[in-house]
């Protein structure tokens, strides 16, 4: 297990997989993904005040950055 993976680059999560790492936790990074699209998305529109499309966007985001990290 790979504990506190955020700030690791994508090329050492890479070796770390091939050096036989199985689990590689990514909840911080993932947290400041959603958080960051969340502050994104309120900067874009100071009047936003439905969570709904707020946190879609962090949602959307949160879900790329899975995906791109599963495929690495």
């Amino acid at each position: 297990v790979l504990h506190g993976s955020s700030g690791v680059p994508d090329d050492h999560l890479r070796e770390a997989v091939t050096a036989g790492m199985t689990k590689i936790n990514i909840s911080t990074h993932l947290n400041a993904t959603f958080t960051r699209a969340v502050r994104d998305a309120l900067a874009a529109d100071p009047a936003l005040v439905d969570p709904r499309k707020y946190l879609g966007a962090a949602r959307t985001a949160t879900a790329r950055e899975v995906e791109r990290l599963v495929r690495l």
